[in-house]
């Protein structure tokens, strides 16, 4: 009786620790909202995008920590990237677009790396190049085409992801200071300034600070730190978004934020 009890538990135990972590408390998340964009948004195909997407994100992740001799282990990871790539993207896109730009994001998690850590948030990485090639974005995912009322799921959903990351003062770094700087664009007449705040770019916004920007492997864990990671990021993002607007101002952000913060790690590392 004993046996079977602890047997019974075990799989709850083990689902108790996974998520105690927060990629897959983030990967919940996003299938979560990427549900009610779906349903609401009447928008089935991109479940299907994000479905292939995490299938090929997950996949290559596998395939390339094999290739690389490290054990094998639950890509959440790579969910989490298949996910982001999937909600980004356009709906209507071309059904091998997304498998393949998730894939090009894993392959430079594996192939970008500083002292055996990726420094660069995959889905940007593929993002950014995807947008570079002239793929359509849309932000499905960040709810911005249904009723503004559905922004509460978006903020709930990402309160849970930040918890567990313990990331909300990158958020906020960040989105106050894309918005402040926005914000005085719009007393200067800018009208990309004054469009900051209304939907589509205001939720993807919130979706990049959320659930991009917490990204904990290639962003710092410390408090200053992360208010000046979110900050960096908003404010080369910002720059970017009122001089030439744009599909790919918050993944050039991020990406110079990240590689940022892997030279001062990596500084920090020689003077020890």
């Amino acid at each position: 009786m004993f046996s079977r009890d602890v047997a019974a538990r075990w799989p709850w135990r083990r689902l108790r620790a996974l998520l105690r972590r927060p990629k897959p408390v983030c990967a919940v998340a996003l299938w979560v909202l990427g549900f009610v964009a779906a349903i609401f948004g009447r928008a089935p195909r991109g479940l299907l995008q994000m479905a292939m997407a995490t299938a090929a994100a997950a996949l290559c992740d596998l395939a390339l920590r094999r290739a690389r001799g490290l054990r094998l282990a639950i890509p959440d990871g790579a969910l989490v990237t298949g996910a982001i790539v999937g909600m980004v993207l356009s709906a209507d896109s071309p059904l091998w677009l997304a498998p393949a730009v998730a894939a090009v994001s894993i392959a430079s998690k594996h192939g970008i790396r500083v002292r055996h850590r990726h420094v660069l948030n995959p889905a940007a990485v593929g993002l950014l190049l995807a947008a570079a090639a002239g793929a359509s974005e849309s932000w499905w995912g960040d709810l911005a085409a249904l009723d503004p009322a559905y922004v509460v799921v978006l903020v709930a959903l990402m309160y849970v992801v930040l918890w567990r990351a313990r990331k909300f003062a990158s958020f906020f770094a960040y989105v106050a200071s894309f918005l402040a700087i926005c914000f005085v664009a719009g007393l200067m007449q800018s009208a990309l300034g004054a469009d900051a705040f209304h939907n589509p770019i205001l939720n993807s916004t919130l979706f990049a600070a959320g659930f991009m920007v917490s990204d904990p492997p290639t962003s710092p864990s410390r408090l200053p730190e992360q208010l000046a990671f979110g900050a960096m990021a908003a404010g080369l993002s910002a720059a970017l978004y009122l001089a030439v607007s744009g599909l790919a101002y918050p993944f050039i952000g991020l990406l110079a934020a990240n590689a940022a913060h892997a030279a001062v790690r990596a500084r920090r590392r020689v003077l020890q």
